[in-house]
């Protein structure tokens, strides 16, 4: 049986893709209709706390996939250590060898490293690599992506405009957790605890309570406590919004959940998508089956556009479930002291409950033992009783006395039975037919599937006159649609042969078999990858700074006022950035500062997020002639002019996520005149980077209040205003200063940027004092202080200790000391932070 032709797969619907944390979550996957799947590998996966796969298993995995017309993608997407290329390297030549049809990556070096070591690998630019524009967008195709991940803050409307500027292949999340800090851009876990959200590790300190402290003065919130923890996504009524849009990709959060919860989700948008060609829809019960799997609340996140008032609803941080009804509060039947409820959902014995508390306490929850409709036992009430749950002997209920209390079905057994259930019947791509041919002719059998894949075999056979009984329609139907392990499932059959001929039905066993091996084959994006001979080494030997003198040395101090930059200026500060929430007092500012002190260098600061329709606050700064730029995002990376164009300087910031050499280079081959190390490195790794000729184009940070969450969502117009968004909040943030104290009473400043984002930053601002001596040793001649809301005497004590310290004038002991006076002084105090300082 010869394969004529195998066409590439053609989508003409949006693919299903789903996570898998392990083997199991892979098969429900495959099982409830995915087109694709990702997972991850030890050591570089952004979740580092899933089972993850093994390499040495990737083979049969893919295997696997591939077998069922299944894609599967790789997830490599956390920042990488030089140390780290060799493990990185193995595990990109183990993915070419396996045939994994894309990488998922972050890191701009790893990047760099696919495209060196497998050339023809497919490249998925992570949603941890921050892109928000169609300038982002481009800059991913430039390091080899051939589709982005894009952010999750973006609306119907951002992905259209991007979609618009762009060919590159789209994809977005649709359903599970959402980050309230900008994917790539969180620093909480790094800065709290040393465990870098960019490496997998994530602590969700989102999650935790906080207090709001307005202007120095607590406020009472009542029981919102959660006040960074957002609701769920589930956006299954945008799936035909998204198709028009042309995004290619639609992907499930969840490779920490389970197979049930994979199983459900993946069914849900399955049914989403085939409803685009003409299937039934997902229903209202496919829905709730995928929410009671987990969920925090659910709404469709940023798609349908910002709303402050909608995404935190702050009384909760971890999965409720569906809503069952309110409280009755206590009462003893038949000797237990039992909880009552009003339903507003059916209730089953074995069902887990959930009684709200208030701040997140006095919650009462547990499998129902035992559920009575007055006195009578029952197994089941349906919507619309008052009933009575006892939760077990050893189950306190006191706080379950709150009449009125909300209700919440945390676990259906019934409903992951099903779920699961289910899968005994997996999902079936349905396939078209077509066969056709002339007497004395080998016939010429033609499939296409739902999914856009489409194969042409010859029959071995040729046709022939029927000397008794012709080879019906109904006799060709039957033995084509034998299609028993495959994933496929005959549709309509098209026959356009002489009337009267017949075919050998082992002929058409083997025309079967033969469609849909192709079929099979023809699922999958690519073959096995060639790799080249270079290695890791090579790249790193090759990776160096242009050609070009390193940018002036000096004391940089990042100001976010008019007073600050006067205070820094006045205690010896080489340069001064501007990073104001206003734009139109930066243009005073910077002509007041240059009147001060012309020796000073001068710096606007972009912001750190560009959407669509930002880039003209790129210009507007540009248009000011500062000295340089500070360049926060991809997008204003890309579009930064270069060579003889280039005009300002322009400094990349540590946003870029810099962790390596390979990124180093990549991005001061685009124009920078100096880089912002990622906050992401330890002292040993700071150090380890800068052994090198990028030191002195390495601007360090050596004093900073860490920028722990950076967010779309504004937690000040969430709540001192009744507004959704800029247009409607009344701006409090020009008029009140904001702060939120954690569990341990560290109260951490909330800043507005000129976008209307949130920076949240650390209480304590961290030092890198005792560093200073090895990195100047190591060639580092650029050093940065951050500052947030010191006021200017404290400016001035911060400013002249670390110039002090790179004159020599001082050690890194007295400034340590003079650094530790400020707390007593009303600052922000100081710590060792993520730059421990080495032995």
């Amino acid at each position: 049986m010869s394969v004529v032709s195998r066409l590439p797969r053609l989508p003409r619907l949006p693919e299903v893709l789903a996570p898998a944390g392990d083997a199991d979550a892979m098969r429900a996957a495959v099982a409830a209709g995915a087109d694709a799947v990702y997972f991850g590998l030890p050591g570089t996966s952004a979740r580092a706390r899933a089972t993850n796969f093994d390499p040495d298993g990737l083979s049969e995995t893919m295997g696997f996939l591939h077998g069922r017309g299944v894609r599967g993608y790789v997830a490599l997407n956390t920042l990488v250590f030089d140390d780290e290329l060799d493990r990185l390297e193995r595990q990109v030549r183990a993915c070419s060898a396996a045939r994994v049809d894309a990488v998922i990556v972050q890191d701009l070096g790893v990047a760099r490293l696919v495209r060196a070591v497998a050339p023809a690998m497919a490249v998925h630019a992570s949603t941890q690599m921050t892109c928000t524009d169609a300038a982002s967008v481009a800059l991913a195709r430039d390091f080899g992506a051939c589709r982005v991940v894009l952010a999750r803050e973006l609306s119907l409307d951002d992905i259209a405009a991007i979609r618009a500027g762009t060919d590159v292949e789209l994809e977005v999340f649709v359903h599970g957790a959402l980050c309230i800090a900008y994917s790539g851009q969180c620093l909480t876990s790094e800065a709290i605890g040393g465990r870098s959200a960019n490496r997998g590790a994530c602590a969700q300190a989102c999650r935790l309570p906080y207090e709001l402290v307005v202007d120095g003065v607590d406020r009472d919130l009542g029981g919102v406590a959660h006040l960074l923890s957002p609701e769920d996504l589930e956006a299954s009524a945008l799936v035909p919004d998204l198709a028009r849009l042309g995004v290619v990709s639609l992907k499930i959060e969840g490779r920490l959940k389970g197979p049930e919860y994979v199983a459900a989700t993946t069914r849900l948008y399955r049914r989403a998508v085939d409803a685009l060609a003409g299937g039934a829809g997902p229903t209202d019960e496919d829905r709730a089956t995928a929410l009671q799997m987990y969920t925090r609340g659910s709404g469709p996140g940023f798609l349908r556009g910002v709303d402050h008032q909608r995404l935190v609803e702050g009384l909760t941080c971890d999965h409720r479930g569906l809503p069952a009804g309110k409280s009755l509060g206590l009462r003893t039947v038949r000797g237990k002291r039992c909880v009552g409820l009003s339903t507003t959902a059916p209730v089953a014995r074995g069902d887990g409950l959930l009684v709200e508390g208030e701040r997140g306490e006095g919650e009462v929850g547990g499998r129902v033992w035992a559920l009575f409709d007055g006195d009578v036992e029952v197994e089941r009430a349906a919507i619309g009783r008052e009933i009575w749950l006892w939760l077990g002997p050893d189950r306190r209920v006191d706080a379950a006395a709150r009449s009125g209390a909300r209700v919440w079905k945390t676990s259906d057994p019934v409903r992951e039975k099903q779920a699961l259930a289910s899968l005994r019947s997996p999902h079936r791509v349905r396939l078209d037919v077509r066969v056709s041919g002339k007497l004395g002719e080998l016939p010429r059998f033609e499939a296409a599937t739902e999914r856009g894949a489409r194969a042409t075999v010859r029959g071995d056979a040729p046709l022939e006159r029927a000397h008794t009984t012709a080879t019906t329609p109904e006799a060709i139907r039957e033995k084509l649609g034998r299609l028993g392990e495959t994933p496929f499932v005959l549709g309509s059959l098209e026959l356009d042969v002489p009337e009267g001929a017949m075919l050998p039905i082992s002929s058409l066993n083997r025309a079967r078999r033969a469609l849909t091996d192709a079929l099979t084959a023809s699922g999958v994006e690519g073959e096995a990858t060639e790799t080249t001979p270079v290695t890791h080494g090579d790249l790193l030997a090759a990776a160096h700074p242009p050609d070009r003198a390193p940018p002036p040395a000096g004391l940089f101090v990042l100001c976010r006022n008019l007073a600050q930059a006067e205070a820094a200026v006045d205690a010896g500060a080489d340069g001064v950035y501007l990073d104001f929430l206003e734009l139109v007092g930066t243009g005073a500012a910077l002509r007041a500062l240059r009147s001060r002190a012309a020796r000073v260098h001068l710096t606007l600061a972009a912001p750190r997020i560009r959407k669509p329709g930002d880039e003209k606050i790129d210009r507007y700064l540009e248009q000011l002639q500062p000295d340089a730029l500070l360049v926060r995002s991809l997008g204003s990376l890309r579009d930064a002019p270069t060579g003889d164009a280039a005009g300002i300087d322009r400094i990349g910031d540590f946003s870029l996520n810099i962790t390596n050499k390979l990124a180093a280079a990549a991005i001061l081959e685009r124009g920078l005149v100096a880089f912002t190390p990622s906050f992401d490195l330890d002292a040993d790794q700071l150090t380890a980077l800068t052994r090198s000729a990028f030191a002195p184009f390495a601007e360090v940070v050596v004093h900073h209040p860490m920028p722990l969450f950076h967010m779309e969502h504004c937690v000040i117009a969430a709540l001192l205003s009744d507004g959704r968004d800029h247009k409607s909040c009344g701006r409090p943030c020009e008029s009140h200063a904001v702060s939120l104290r954690d569990r341990a009473g560290v109260l951490h400043p909330v800043e507005a940027d000129v976008g209307c984002r949130n920076t949240i930053f650390h209480g304590s601002a961290q030092s890198a004092a005792t560093l200073v001596p090895l990195l100047l040793a190591r060639a580092v001649r650029r050093f940065r202080i951050e500052l947030v809301r010191e006021p200017a005497a404290e400016v001035a004590t911060i400013v002249s200790s670390y110039r002090a310290l790179l004159q020599g004038k001082s050690t890194p002991a007295e400034v340590w000391r003079e650094l530790k006076t400020l707390k007593a002084d009303g600052g922000y105090g100081v710590v060792r932070g993520s730059l421990r300082v080495i032995a």
